[in-house]
């Protein structure tokens, strides 16, 4: 390449996540994958690099096969070069190593299987970077990897003066790193063409590449951008002015690999993109890092300065959601017992298949938020939740597990005790330190886990909902970085938040008084058993040849409550039934005894999803009743039922739990799932003692 020529390394990244609804992926393929591949087989001339995760892939392979086939037309004429990656678009530095390398390896091959060629650079999922992935990535024949400029500015390097591709390594094992520009980033396609070009022009003779790869669904899927991409030309134009600019040469990373030596040698840290960084940080965190950054960009050379800002880093969702750390502590389980397995038992289908089940289960979009992240977003947990269970129940499949089974320890890696109980319906998993609550009620044959409702929290951006009261009415195209709209009126009254976790046989005591409130009663109790450490006894209560149950017996693991509490929980086949006795210290206690339980199915509203009850309401329903002493949640699209039953007769009160988050698409209120509160007047069974019950059943419909 002549020095008076800049090579462009110019691509997109394309992925949906595991358990997005087709008729989104659908779109995408109408407005962005297929309107570029349709300008590249115009325009033979355009050279570029993409990326598809495998599950699209296989999406378009089944459900778009004219689009799957304009993509094996670009690539055989050699006009796109394709990276590899993990499968289904993990988190990679997260997975166990032999989960980084089956996951790659398996996209390689599809690559090769289908368009003759063998991808030689891989695109690194949300560019979440850490020092030791030179070592499982070369391992399965990766030569160089994307990252964000911001990472070697983190590094020490500046951002503006850096170009073409360098060298790194761990233990000796190396890898080739090209840095993707932030700032062409941010102008493409937003910025009008010449803005890029002459962005462009400025690195001229600086450095010999510069690279810009960036999410595909920005050209046609983020809002107003298929009007300003395709409608009104801007793609067009952007092509002719790259391929009419004499010194600007559109190339692919295996050109310039092949062509020039490594600028140098680079040592990154532990790092994703900008934004990554601020979503990643706590709340209070998260506002501190956005008003400094509003303060530098005042200064004359603030722009440089905020380059600095660091924001957080990826594992930190981990801290932040407990719920995703529990989803993730089950697959890193799950994936050593699978190794296990396939120690004992090699070249078993079955368990290859369950292999299958976890690398679904380890698709990144469930496991962080963001603009795009999708932790909020049921079906995605959903999805995340049923692929980790059918790799459960594959495994047990071969290895045969005695059943019932518990196992306690520190599950979830928060130094605290808790116990995973399995009958052969369901995967119960307690948590003695928080009152002997569930925060896991998994119908393993349904893949669905009622007990998945995301607690509602504060967020950094939660200021912006309370400051912007009214829905935008720009319908220009935007990028993640402009302030987002609402997409209904009125979403500052549904910012409340969660001081407990949304886990189910919450409990607590209650002087007589006002109605509670089903979804938030905590606030007034006068004593709560979920911020109690308890006592936990585990024995098996029976086992014979048609059923077997595990009881866990639970008391406070100090005396300052103003009752005397004993819990016992019993598991057995589908169902688990809580058996509260509360005994008086001395003094009469009168008052309410609360229990809640937070369930979730695949929807709040619809009309296979309600309430077993007169009226069939939704469960995003609210409601209150004094006479029943059970309770249906009917879920005919999954097929399932989950009853509930209590004794003696309590009043029982539900309600949404809603939270607010923020897509692409502007700030949204999304429906997590229904709490249940069971309400007993003590005075009403004894003075001297009083005992009840609550159970859930869970059965196929």
């Amino acid at each position: 390449m002549s020095d008076d020529v800049l090579a462009l390394c110019f691509g997109v990244h394309n992925h949906q996540p595991v358990g997005n609804f087709d008729h989104v992926v659908a779109e995408a393929t109408e407005r962005a994958y297929a309107p570029l591949l349709d300008r590249l087989i115009a325009r033979p001339e355009v050279r570029l690099t993409a990326h598809f995760s495998g599950n699209l892939l296989e999406w378009l392979r089944e459900r778009a096969p004219a689009t799957f086939d304009r993509l094996a037309t670009v690539v055989a004429r050699g006009q796109v070069e394709l990276l590899t990656g993990g499968f289904y678009e993990p988190i990679l530095s997260i997975l166990p190593d032999g989960d980084k390398r089956g996951q790659i390896a398996r996209l390689s091959e599809f690559i090769r299987a289908h368009f003759g060629v063998r991808p030689r650079g891989m695109w690194l999922a949300e560019r979440v970077w850490e020092p030791h992935l030179p070592g499982p990535l070369s391992a399965v024949g990766v030569e160089y990897v994307l990252v964000d400029d911001r990472h070697f500015a983190l590094g020490g390097l500046d951002p503006e003066a850096i170009g073409g591709y360098y060298l790194t390594e761990d233990q000796g094992q190396r890898l080739r790193v090209f840095p993707i520009s932030q700032r062409l980033r941010y102008l493409i396609p937003f910025a009008d063409v010449e803005a890029s070009l002459d962005y462009l022009a400025s690195r001229r003779g600086a450095v010999p590449v510069l690279t810009v790869v960036d999410d595909g669904e920005k050209f046609g899927v983020w809002p107003g951008t298929y009007t300003h991409v395709y409608e009104h030309g801007w793609l067009d134009r952007f092509f002719d002015r790259l391929l009419g600019t004499s010194w600007l040469s559109l190339t692919t990373f295996s050109d310039v690999v092949d062509r020039l030596p490594a600028i140098d040698r680079v040592y990154l840290p532990t790092a994703s993109y900008r934004e990554m960084g601020e979503w990643a940080l706590l709340a209070p965190a998260g506002r501190e890092l956005l008003t400094a950054r509003r303060d530098l960009s005042a200064l004359a050379d603030g722009e440089r300065l905020q380059g600095l800002l660091r924001g957080g880093f990826w594992r930190a969702f981990l801290m932040k959601y407990p719920e995703v750390a529990d989803t993730y502590w089950k697959m890193v389980r799950l994936s050593h017992a699978l190794t296990a397995a396939e120690g004992d038992r090699p070249g078993d289908g079955r368990l290859a298949a369950a292999r299958l089940a976890l690398w679904r289960g380890q698709a990144n979009d469930a496991y962080w938020h963001g603009v795009f992240g999708g932790c909020y977003l049921p079906h995605l947990r959903r999805a995340i939740k049923q692929a980790l269970l059918e790799a459960e129940r594959g495994i047990d499949a071969v290895v045969q597990p005695a059943l019932p089974a518990w196992t306690r320890g520190d599950l979830n890696g928060d130094g605290r005790e808790e116990i995973e109980v399995r009958t052969s319906d369901l995967t119960v998993m307690i948590c003695p330190e928080a009152g002997g609550s569930l925060t896991e009620i998994a119908a393993t044959s349904r893949g669905l886990d009622l007990a998945d409702v995301l607690a509602r929290r504060p967020e950094a951006y939660h200021d912006e909902v309370r400051q912007r009261l009214t829905k935008s009415d720009d319908a220009g195209a935007r990028t993640i970085h402009d302030a987002p709209g609402h997409k209904e009126a009125g979403l500052e009254k549904f910012l409340q938040y969660d001081d407990l976790r949304r886990a189910s046989l919450l409990d607590g005591l209650w002087d007589d008084g006002e109605v509670l409130d089903p979804v938030a009663p905590w606030s007034d109790a006068r004593f709560v058993l979920g911020r109690i450490p308890m006592a936990a006894t585990v024995m098996a209560a029976r086992v014979d040849r048609i059923s077997g149950a595990v009881t866990v017996d639970l008391v406070p693991a100090a005396e300052s409550s103003p009752v005397r509490v004993e819990k016992r929980l019993v598991i057995e086949g589908g169902s688990v039934e809580a058996r509260y006795r509360l005994t008086s210290r001395g003094a009469v206690v009168g008052g309410r005894w609360g229990v809640q339980w937070n369930l979730a199915v695949t929807a709040g509203e619809g009309r296979e999803r309600y309430l077993d009850v007169p009226g069939r309401p939704a469960p995003r329903s609210v409601g209150r009743e004094t006479q029943w002493t059970r309770l249906a949640l009917i879920d005919e699209w999954i097929g399932i039922e989950a009853e509930l039953t209590w004794s003696p007769g309590a009043e029982i009160s539900w309600g949404p739990v809603e939270t607010i988050s923020v897509s692409e698409a502007g700030f949204e209120r999304i429906y997590q799932g229904t709490a249940f509160l069971l309400v007993w007047q003590l005075d009403d069974v004894s003075s001297e003692g009083w005992e009840f019950t609550t159970r859930l059943t869970t059965r196929a419909r």
